[in-house]
């Protein structure tokens, strides 16, 4: 049996357009024994969402049918999965597809009206506040982990970034044989150190980003910003990778578009969508880059015509990378869209994905106007 650390009292709202049903479900609370309860009652819908949203009581009763629309709707219009306290349905008529239907839009439980008794009402009622106690327990507990967790990465993250930055600075200084000559055999092995070391460094400060993020330690510095300059010099910048496997590149940013960001995570995130439309491409494929603006906002908009995404619901999930005939050799930790979804959040705008057809993907971040 759940444990319920249901208060003294329990306040309880019935939300239902029958008044009958009210005087029948008063006298059950008048007489249950297990339960001190104050029962309240509001005749509409629209007052019982009122209601619910100042959050003065303990546990619902919704009936299922009232004022012309169904208590599944005003489960959905107060985000009843969201909220701590508890809500029952009731209905004159049983039915197992309504009752599926209320447990997935997190009732607690479905109540036939003809069948109650005050011991039933009351039971139910006593399950209802145990197991909500018991999923905010959970709760709780998961963000004490996520938090130990993110402690966890910035830490080892922290530690790891300084022997890592101390190997590559060795490695460049044997590379420009400030140690001595150096062959070519050495130099090739030399190379591939330094490349593996550069790769674990963005790794580690990617890390770091996401565990700042995640924390609410990573802060914004904000200015005016042309983002076409930011995105046409981000474009010239990994040029060179898209020519070295034939891919074209075409930007429309011709005209001034400002906004007020930190010019460095708006660069950062523009990269990362640049990178992965060319990694995600086959040779000789288009991506096509614009900036266009208008009273309200400022959008960035990358399409390409690669590879596309099977499972868009994953794209921006931390440590989630979505398969595809290019993600076995293309090296990734999972996080680079999601750190980048998260900063366009922290601006007040998005980053949404889109298919393209035939195949492709385009993503766009938007940016608010100040």
């Amino acid at each position: 049996m759940p444990q319920s650390n249901a208060p003294e009292l329990v306040r309880v709202l019935l939300i239902d357009d029958d008044e009958d049903d009210y005087l029948i479900m008063k006298r059950l609370f008048a007489s249950m024994k297990s339960i001190n309860s104050q029962l309240d009652w509001v005749s509409s819908s629209e007052a019982g969402i009122a209601k619910i949203l100042q959050s003065q009581h303990d546990a619902y009763l919704i009936d299922y049918r009232i004022d012309g629309r169904t208590g599944l709707e005003v489960l959905q219009e107060v985000n009843a999965i969201e909220r701590s306290e508890p809500f029952i349905l009731l209905t004159g008529v049983g039915g197992q597809e309504i009752e599926r239907e209320s447990l997935e839009m997190a009732a607690s439980d479905f109540l036939i009206k003809k069948n109650l008794t005050s011991d039933s009402l009351a039971r139910a009622l006593y399950y209802a506040l145990g197991r909500k106690e018991q999923e905010k327990q959970k709760i709780d507990e998961l963000i004490k982990l996520n938090k130990s967790k993110d402690e966890f990465i910035s830490i080892a993250s922290h530690q790891l970034r300084t022997p890592a930055t101390t190997v590559k600075q060795y490695v460049a200084m044997m590379l420009d044989e400030l140690g001595g000559p150096v062959n070519e055999k050495q130099k090739q092995l030399l190379q591939k150190a330094y490349d593996s070391n550069e790769r674990q460094l963005t790794i580690i400060n990617n890390l770091l980003k996401v565990a700042q993020i995640d924390s609410n330690t990573f802060s914004l510095t904000r200015t005016m910003v042309d983002i076409s300059m930011v995105v046409k010099t981000a474009v010239e910048d990994i040029l060179p990778a898209f020519e070295e496997v034939n891919q074209i590149v075409t930007v429309s940013a011709n005209e001034p578009a400002t906004a007020f960001v930190d010019e460095n995570a708006i660069r950062m995130v523009v990269d990362n969508l640049l990178e992965n439309a060319n990694k995600y491409s086959e040779s000789d494929s288009k991506v096509n880059v614009s900036v266009t603006s208008d009273q309200y906002a400022v959008k960035i908009t990358v399409s390409d015509t690669g590879v596309g995404v099977s499972e868009p619901e994953r794209l921006f999930k931390k440590f989630s990378r979505v398969e595809n005939k290019l993600s076995a050799s293309v090296n990734g930790t999972g996080i680079g869209l999601y750190w980048a979804w998260s900063i366009a959040k922290m601006h007040g705008g998005g980053l949404q994905y889109a298919a393209n057809q035939p195949k492709g993907s385009t993503f766009t971040l938007t940016l608010p106007q100040v």
